[in-house]
């Protein structure tokens, strides 16, 4: 599972960042197997923010609806999708950081902590609903625009222009709402299975010590 989530991360990270790889140069080699492996073992074993702290900088979409509420043109809307990604890029970081106390927890049988990991969870899980909510909203706003252009005589080039940042806009919505969406359940998932981890360290139970116990007996039933 924490693997599942650290490639997950690593994925999502690329995309955020919209950007595209440099081209090697011919004199430069790809990384090799043992450099990927340390780098993944930086992100592993950097230290653990603590769960109070976590749980206050886990986004849980409560101010996104009112960001987009405000919006008035397309400009506002890329604004908008800036802070977002943002605030995917904080939900990353704590994953990361629930992630490692996860393999912690193998180790320690410790359940304390599980409620605060819950918690984050169902701020996730909030978050990863209210886009959702967002990204129907300005589908809706996309299509009501786009037939308002089309129907302006003569034609505007600058409302071409501004439908196709629209559209832009949109995609790059619903691809955060997605990403929101599996930090969301890698979380869910995260958490779930500390339960289980912690419902399989119950200790095996030793019978009392120098007690009579009963016997069976040889041709007939125990005492």
């Amino acid at each position: 599972m924490r693997v599942g989530l650290l490639c997950l991360i690593a994925g999502i990270v690329c995309a955020t960042a919209g950007g595209t790889a440099p081209k090697l140069a011919d004199d430069q080699l790809p990384p090799r197997t043992s450099d990927r492996k340390a780098q993944t073992e930086t992100v592993i074993t950097r230290p653990i923010v603590p769960l109070d702290e976590l749980i206050d900088q886990t986004p849980d979409g409560s101010l996104v609806i009112e960001l987009y509420q405000s919006v008035r043109n397309i400009g506002d809307v890329e604004a908008a999708n800036e802070h977002v990604k943002a605030q995917i890029i904080r939900a990353l970081s704590v994953a990361a950081d629930v992630a490692r106390l996860h393999g912690s927890t193998f180790k320690s049988c410790d359940g304390s902590e599980t409620p605060k990991i819950e918690a984050i969870a169902s701020k996730a899980r909030a978050f990863s609903s209210t886009l959702a909510r967002v990204d129907g909203e300005l589908t809706k706003a996309l299509a009501a625009t786009r037939q308002i252009v089309e129907t302006e005589r003569p034609s505007s080039i600058r409302g071409k222009e501004d439908i196709n940042r629209f559209v832009l806009a949109a995609h790059e919505l619903g691809r955060v709402r997605v990403q929101a969406t599996e930090i969301a359940k890698a979380l869910e998932g995260l958490s779930l299975s500390i339960r289980t981890t912690l419902a399989s360290c119950t200790a095996v139970q030793v019978p009392p010590l120098f007690t009579v116990r009963d016997t069976p007996r040889l041709g007939g039933k125990a005492r």
